[in-house]
């Protein structure tokens, strides 16, 4: 009789703990569940931001690429003039020379969202790894290439209106290519790296454009 009430006893126990035990596990794995789907939503968040940001910064790149195109030609034309030494240079007014180094496009990007991913250490939020590596080397790599770029423009630029200083209201007539040989050389390095600033960004534009496509593909999957 005792021997009995013992076996139905250990067995009520086994029950008893399997039964524990299952529902520790239920509610871990509804604990994780939430916690995967608050990550998600977090995810979400993060991603649109970000996505936001590049589609805005994509439509100023569209806004500087027909802005530079005249510039570009002009200093193409001027150091084009001066590397053959030709007269026609001399036409030229001082006034346009000031103007074409005032009118410079450069690019300022919108950081908000990819700098609150870095500084809150949610970076492990993003799921598709690929995507997080497209859209670092946007922000550390291919954006700061391009600031840099433009931030040489403008020192460029201000090297001609305020240290190259000369009466821009008089023409050139008068004077040879020797009295401006540090002006002309100027000229020739704003030309090369205007070139150069345009073909960043339309490189720019096309890796935005692959990475705004991932991230709504990876929006839609979540």
């Amino acid at each position: 009789m005792e021997k009995n009430k013992t076996g139905k006893y250990l067995k009520y126990a086994i029950g008893e703990i399997i039964l524990v035990v299952i529902g520790i596990l239920i509610a871990l794995q509804i604990n994780n569940w939430n916690e995967e789907r608050k990550n998600k939503l977090k995810e979400d968040v993060y991603l649109e931001g970000i996505k936001i940001d590049l589609e805005n910064d994509l439509r100023y790149i569209n806004f500087l690429l027909p802005f530079n195109k005249p510039r570009v030609q002009n200093y193409s034309r001027l150091d084009s003039l001066v590397q053959i030494q030709s007269n026609e240079i001399f036409e030229i007014e001082f006034s346009e020379i000031y103007e074409l180094s005032n009118q410079i496009g450069t690019l300022y990007t919108r950081v908000g969202s990819y700098s609150s991913l870095i500084s809150e250490n949610s970076v492990g939020l993003i799921s598709n790894k690929e995507l997080l590596q497209n859209i670092k080397a946007i922000y550390e790599i291919h954006y700061v290439r391009v600031s840099l770029l433009g931030q040489e423009l403008d020192d460029i630029s201000t090297k001609i209106r305020w240290e190259r200083r000369l009466d821009f209201r008089q023409k050139l007539a008068g004077y040879n290519f020797t009295d401006f040989d540090a002006l002309f050389a100027d000229l020739g390095e704003l030309d090369r790296n205007v070139h150069k600033f345009n073909n960043r960004l339309n490189d720019l534009s096309e890796r935005i454009n692959k990475c705004i496509e991932q991230i709504e593909l990876e929006l839609d999957k979540n």
